[in-house]
């Protein structure tokens, strides 16, 4: 029986569909008197053949061959009856609370309806709707739904949050994390779903932390922009060099990094031919992020030392494009690029101008400076002039 796309193998039939529960209600005062494996710890969900036989020798009744299935359940359920009973204890669970409608007279057995059992867990949303770290609560991964043939996958329906305009960007399943991915997405997908996509040089380390089930391409990948194509990540480089603004739609800078430059000593080129060329106004107007794979501490000044771009004193030219009178203008630079700054320079050289108590008493606070207010937001900060004793 198909519920809601997910298929499992019903231990009960409709009235008039194989075994009829209500022909024989009278004769079973409970549930476990067949089916002792909802109670017992061991024992088969299934009536054992040899009972029916009780009756159906022939002479009673007519005769009946019944064997109960061998196969595993057709399920990627997490469920078991037995620890859902305990669990639920104070709920006061029953067999017709999940089995029989409202109304319905007892042993009028039918399958579960999925929307009972979100509304017991408080999921208030439709099945494929619930949110994503919810389905973890009743399905196992995909690779551990042994049962399964592609078949039954290729049926597995996707959530709406799938169909959304942005859902292949980075705000959508680019934004993944590890515990995500563990609960949500390995419900239904595995590495060679992905792979239908990532099949490139460099595939996103997120990809590794799904199992590997070649069952998941059942389910067709949902096609890549019609500018990717086959194996995109092999020439993709042609591309983002031509213009990256096309890239910047859908991806951010950490997607490059994570296979452009995973650690500063290596992995391929970052930048384009003849970015040292140009890389000052790069970084000045922000256009790229040093910091992500540099320590600007000391690559960069340790570079324009071997260049000879340094200075050689306090206020003299040298390292800021020799251009004499920096200093009247780094205000506006510092505010717009405090990082730069910090390349070569550590706080005591602001303060050989800007102390209040110090150097040329150049005063760091400016207009309309509210001194209370940042002492409450950063006491340490105010500590760098002023000591323990701020004012």
């Amino acid at each position: 029986m198909i519920i809601t796309g997910f298929l499992v193998l019903t231990l009960f039939q409709q009235p008039g569909q194989g075994f009829d529960h209500p022909k024989h209600k009278a004769l079973f005062p409970s549930c476990t008197s067949c089916h002792a494996g909802v109670a017992t710890k061991g024992e088969s969900l299934w009536p054992d053949p040899v009972s029916c036989t009780t009756c159906h020798d022939g002479t009673i009744e007519k005769t009946v061959v019944w064997r109960p299935p061998t196969s595993p359940r057709r399920s990627n359920l997490r469920f078991d009856h037995l620890g859902h009973a305990a669990k639920a204890k104070d709920k006061s669970p029953s067999c017709a609370v999940c089995h029989t409608l409202a109304g319905e007279p007892r042993m009028a057995v039918r399958a579960p309806v999925v929307q009972r059992c979100l509304d017991c867990h408080g999921i208030r949303t439709a099945h494929v709707a619930a949110p994503d770290t919810a389905c973890a609560t009743c399905h196992v991964p995909l690779a551990r739904a042994a049962s399964f043939s592609r078949q039954d996958i290729a049926k597995i329906p996707a959530p709406p949050s799938h169909a959304a305009p942005d859902f292949l960007s980075r705000s959508g399943h680019g934004a993944v994390s590890r515990q995500t991915v563990g609960t949500a997405c390995a419900t239904c997908h595995a590495q060679e779903f992905c792979y239908q996509c990532h099949a490139g040089s460099a595939p996103p380390r997120a990809i590794t932390w799904l199992a590997s089930d070649p069952r998941s391409t059942a389910i067709v990948a949902r096609a890549a922009p019609a500018a990717h194509g086959d194996n995109f990540a092999d020439r993709h480089a042609t591309v983002a060099a031509a213009s990256t603004t096309s890239c910047t739609s859908c991806h951010v800078r950490a997607d490059c990094l994570e296979c452009h430059r995973p650690s500063a000593a290596r992995g391929a080129g970052y930048h384009a031919d003849g970015f040292l060329a140009r890389h000052p106004a790069s970084a000045y107007a922000r256009e790229a992020s040093c910091s992500d794979c540099h320590n600007v501490g000391v690559f960069c000044s340790s570079c324009h030392a071997r260049a000879g771009l340094v200075a050689s004193g306090v206020l003299r030219s040298g390292y800021h494009d020799a251009r004499p009178f920096f200093v009247a203008g780094h205000g506006q630079a510092a505010r717009q690029g405090l990082e730069s700054c910090v390349s070569c320079h550590v706080e005591r050289d602001c303060l050989t101008c800007h102390s209040a108590v110090g150097g040329r008493r150049f005063n760091p606070h400016g207009p309309g400076f509210d001194g209370a207010r940042m002492r409450r937001k950063s006491f340490a900060m105010c500590t760098v002039c002023h000591g323990a004793a701020v004012p």
